[in-house]
């Protein structure tokens, strides 16, 4: 087991919780998942359930860049994946319930922030979803 496993289980044993992005980093709103697979060998080693939350704060906030654009970004705490599930069916599920929840908060800021610039992949993506501004 690796030095970061036992670690992670030391502190879920006691009482800390554990918060990863599944990606490794934020990605530019709209842009395709690259979920890493290590989330799927925590969720097995470690057995408990996993939280999924979706939100855009890079709408507001780009990546690499010192701009900030005014408005509030919303933050969606999703159900609860129960621990047990086979890895590779948890992090499908992982997927497929976070994309879904982060293309409905993508179309509902963009509705409720008008003035916001938005990045290449949030536009493609709100095309692809049918959306238009």
């Amino acid at each position: 087991m690796t030095a970061v496993m036992n670690r992670a289980k030391e502190e879920m044993a006691a009482g800390r919780q554990l918060i990863i992005y599944p990606e490794g980093t934020r990605r530019p709103p709209g842009s395709p998942p690259e979920y890493k697979y290590g989330i799927a060998r925590l969720y097995r080693d470690l057995d408990v359930p996993v939280v999924p939350v979706a939100m855009h704060p890079g709408l507001f906030w780009p990546r690499r860049k010192f701009l900030r654009y005014p408005g509030h970004f919303k933050v969606r705490i999703l159900p609860a994946i129960p621990a047990g599930l086979d890895p590779d069916e948890f992090l499908q599920r992982l997927v497929d319930v976070t994309e879904a929840a982060s293309d409905a908060l993508l179309i509902e800021t963009v509705r409720n922030n008008p003035h916001l610039p938005l990045p290449p992949t949030a536009v493609q993506r709100l095309k692809e979803l049918g959306f238009q501004r």
